[in-house]
């Protein structure tokens, strides 16, 4: 051995190597309890990727653990007293290496001395490289754990499948909606409402995509759809009725024939030919001012608007006393009151097309979470829905509608009641109900009447006159009134989700076919 300083030198790489593989030890005992840590917490906790957060703690600790590691230096007195002690070599080194810088008559021979010891024992068996067997073995059953509990099924897996379900049936839904709001901006001639309704499916659609679970976003349907509707003039169906009215008897006539084609058509074009009509009045002939004033006051009498049938009565009586000034000032208010039924109109459509889009997002979160009410009485837990299906119904109906008991089936005009109760968990039993009357005959034709519209009066309509035509109301005014009826009557009754589904899609059907079309 040349000098102390070689000494410290070879006893510092042993000590460096020695402590490296107890450190890696340590690395390993800790990365494998970090990953049985995340893998725990996983079983307990929905947590995504796992064994990905898991992997990448690993560098982490095995980076703590070098930093451990080269920060633990030890000094070269302390690595020369642990050789003095490991080797038996009775504190020459340590002795040496603190009198190293003096000069005294015996310090030459005490280095020489300490030298000589050092060169004949090995220096590295100070600190050797050994295999730490029990922590190997505490390494190795944390390993073992851990891979017995990944093995094994995991009850936050189904959690976590349904979460991304939930998350990918709100983006659908979302989607659809954004579908919608597209479609309706390329419009060519937006509506007056359009801005109104795209703020409202714009909130609806941060809303669902916010909620925390589909059932959740299905509350945010309704009042979006209700919004929508209070945006519709709930006159535009009567006005329309006195539009096809009028549309019926200017086609009888040779002067307003062209009119009354334009209107049958819409609003709007029959509007451009009543005021190219009215500006034909002066050079109408006798027969036809008479023919086209009867005409207007058919018209005037089976409107249900008041203003139409004013300005159309006024219009007659001008004509019938020959001021055309006054019948063309009357033409020319009411093809304004067309126009204004044109954008109203068109208001009605771009809301029926924003309400299909929001029954759209409604059949795709209310098939997820169907499917959700379906797990959680799979495993055991009573769901709102699955609780709401299990009421009892009656057969009867208290109003004199019931279910006759006779030669056939059919309605009867009657008594009755009904009674149910509902069971636990999704079971329910079925109700009771009796009811009396005359049930109807195979060949007997029953009159169910229809729903009134919104704005529309509940009494019988008046009677027509000797030659007066049915009025009729164009399809796409009632029928956004009839889906409502529908879906309102299919929110309240206790029918499962999958039949409310139904007459979901079957108006949304009608209402793609009217696009379409």
């Amino acid at each position: 051995m040349s000098s102390l300083e070689t000494a410290v030198r070879d006893l510092r790489r042993s000590a460096f190597l020695s402590a490296g593989v107890g450190h890696l030890h340590h690395a390993a005992l800790a990365a494998t309890l970090w990953i049985l840590a995340v893998v725990i917490v996983g079983r307990f906790v929905p947590v995504e990727q796992t064994l990905r957060i898991a992997a990448f703690g690993v560098p982490l600790v095995f980076a703590a653990v070098a930093v451990a590691w080269m920060a633990a230096r030890p000094s070269a007195l302390s690595l020369l007293r642990t050789a003095d002690l490991r080797l038996g070599l009775k504190e020459r080194l340590s002795t040496a290496w603190e009198r190293r810088s003096a000069r005294g008559p015996l310090d030459e021979a005490l280095r020489r001395d300490a030298l000589d010891a050092a060169s004949r024992a090995t220096l590295t068996r100070a600190f050797p490289a050994k295999f730490r067997r029990g922590e190997a073995l505490v390494t190795a059953a944390v390993a073992l754990a851990t891979i017995g509990l990944i093995a094994l099924p995991n009850p936050m897996d189904q959690v976590l499948a349904q979460r991304k379900a939930d998350q990918a049936a709100q983006a659908k839904a979302s989607a659809t909606i954004e579908s919608a709001k597209k479609k309706l901006a390329a419009a060519s001639s937006p509506a007056p409402v359009d801005p109104q309704v795209q703020k409202i499916l714009q909130d609806a659609q941060a809303k669902i995509s916010a909620a925390p679970d589909p059932r959740s976003a299905l509350q945010n349907i309704t009042p979006a759809e209700q919004q929508l509707l209070q945006l519709s003039d709930p006159q535009t169906p009567t006005r329309a009725s006195s539009a096809q009215n009028l549309a019926n008897n200017l086609g009888g006539t040779q002067a307003g024939h062209a009119a009354g084609q334009a209107l049958n058509a819409t609003p709007g074009q029959g509007a451009k030919e009543l005021r190219s009509l009215a500006s034909q009045l002066p050079g109408l002939s006798a027969k036809d001012r008479a023919e086209l004033a009867k005409a207007l006051a058919a018209a005037a009498q089976q409107s249900g608007d008041p203003q139409m049938a004013a300005s159309l009565q006024q219009a007659s009586a001008a004509l019938a006393r020959g001021d055309d000034a006054a019948a063309a000032i009357a033409l020319n208010d009411v093809a304004g009151q067309l126009d204004a039924l044109q954008a109203q109109q068109s208001n009605d459509q771009e809301i029926a097309a924003a309400i299909n889009g929001l029954e759209g997002a409604r059949q795709q979160l209310a098939a997820q979470a169907d499917r959700d009410a379906g797990r959680s009485s799979a495993t055991g837990s009573t769901s709102p829905s699955a609780g709401a299906s299990g009421a009892g119904n009656g057969n009867s109906n208290g109003n004199g509608n019931g279910n006759g008991n006779g030669n056939g089936n059919g309605n009867g005009n009657g008594s009755g009641n009904g009674n149910g109760t509902g069971g636990t968990g999704g079971q329910g039993s079925g109700g009771s109900g009796s009811g009396s009357g005359t049930s109807a005959q195979g060949t007997e034709r029953v009159y169910v009447p229809a729903a009134p519209l919104p704005g529309q009066s509940e009494t019988d309509p008046a009677p027509l006159g000797p030659g007066q035509d049915v009025p009729l109301t164009p399809y796409t005014q009632v029928i956004q009134s009839y889906q409502q009826t529908a879906l309102d009557a299919a929110d309240q009754s206790l029918i499962p989700g999958s039949e409310r589904d139904l007459v979901r899609a079957y108006f949304a059907s009608l209402g793609e076919s009217q696009g379409g079309s």
